[in-house]
């Protein structure tokens, strides 16, 4: 932790606004920034010695990864007119992103009901969480609709209502906790699936958006700010929790701040020598998906763009009984289950199992390569 900056209040730097009536609060959000990364930073310079450069720089990648993400969604606090917007790319990562799944987020604003309309085209699963507000320890509370509960037009068209009220056919309670929904699609084959289309609208017919100002950026900032620090900071507890006892699977249930109720979460911290790899046998229970995934250090999927990094009940080989190998490794072993450590010793193995009938464990076990 280091120490806080020296420098002057924005009232002693004479940082005013251009009437000199009062000091600007963006000044001091943005000195409060710099002070909040460099903390932050700290975090993650205190590994140099003790873990590889790939998983420093990740890890300052992750601080950014998550302040430009939490920036864009807390300044869209103060609109009336919310919007989805991808919550990870192929490139900008966290939070144990799945591979197989699309994250679009609404920032909830200041309207009381909301209708989210579009048409559920072909994607394995499909739902909608809404989200209060980080507390303190971390978790958010949440309420959950996805495609098995709701009804659809023969066409696949659907409508989707947010209130404080119930109200017949599709609909989700908010209140004012209540501060982003979440839209999930699964896909098990992204080249043949079609994506769901839909949008989202205020329903109380609200006046444009103000601009941008001093208290809108200095609030946007300080929010931002506060989630990079916990993002971190729960990045290294997860590693810390599981990194005593690695190679064997424990379920986690929380998973972190933005779970889904419909799945069920499994994570082994994996730990390999240069010629060694992880053994994984598994038979998949009876679920709507399931899929395995590598993790780096910060809870990023490993690149799943250019490398086989993830796998799924589609794309993944079984044996003739059903039962499921997964190997791996940093080289290729020539299995056709093979995942691609990617050049990290260390890191996450994640499955989700998908309404799944009973979670299942899987077998592990750490072999030589040259000893197959």
């Amino acid at each position: 932790m280091t120490a806080r900056r020296t420098e002057p209040s924005p009232a002693e730097a004479g940082s005013h606004a251009p009437n000199g009536s009062r000091p600007l609060e963006s000044v001091a959000a943005w000195r409060e920034l710099l002070d909040t990364l460099a903390e932050t930073g700290e975090v993650v310079t205190s590994l140099a010695d003790g873990v590889p450069a790939a998983d420093v720089a990740e890890g300052f990648g992750h601080i950014l990864n998550v302040l430009a993400d939490q920036f864009e969604r807390a300044a869209l606090r103060r609109s009336r007119h919310p919007v989805f917007l991808p919550g990870v790319t192929p490139v900008r990562k966290f939070f144990f992103d799945n591979p197989d799944t699309d994250y679009d987020i609404a920032v909830l604003g200041r309207s009381p009901r909301y209708r989210i309309h579009g048409n559920r085209g072909t994607c394995t699963y499909l739902s909608f969480c809404v989200y209060s507000a980080l507390g303190r320890d971390a978790t958010t509370r949440l309420v959950n609709l996805s495609d098995r509960d709701m009804h659809f037009s023969p066409d696949g068209d659907f409508e989707v209502i947010l209130s404080p009220e119930e109200v017949p056919g599709n609909w989700l309670r908010i209140d004012t906790g209540s501060r982003a929904v979440i839209v999930r699609q699964y896909f098990l084959d992204r080249r043949t699936e079609v994506p769901a289309e839909y949008r989202i609208e205020a329903l109380d017919d609200p006046p444009p958006d103000p601009p941008l100002d001093d208290l809108g950026f200095a609030r946007a900032v300080r929010t931002a700010a506060m989630f990079v620090q916990a993002a971190t900071s729960l990045a290294v507890q997860r590693v810390e929790t599981l990194r005593a006892t690695p190679n064997r699977f424990v379920q986690i249930g929380e998973h972190g701040p933005y779970r889904t109720p419909d799945n069920d979460y499994l994570a082994c911290w994996y730990r390999l020598g240069e010629d060694e790899a992880l053994l994984i046998d598994v038979e998949p229970p009876e679920c709507r998906y399931w899929g395995v995934h590598l993790a780096n250090r910060w809870g990023q999927s490993l690149d799943h763009r250019t490398r086989r990094t993830a796998l799924n009940g589609r794309t993944a080989t079984p044996e003739a009984d059903g039962k499921v190998r997964v190997v791996v490794s940093g080289t290729d072993p020539g299995s056709p289950n093979w995942l691609d450590t990617s050049g990290h010793p260390e890191g996450w193995v994640l499955f989700r199992w998908l309404l799944a009938d009973e979670p299942v464990v899987p077998n592990v076990e750490r072999i030589k390569l040259t000893s197959r």
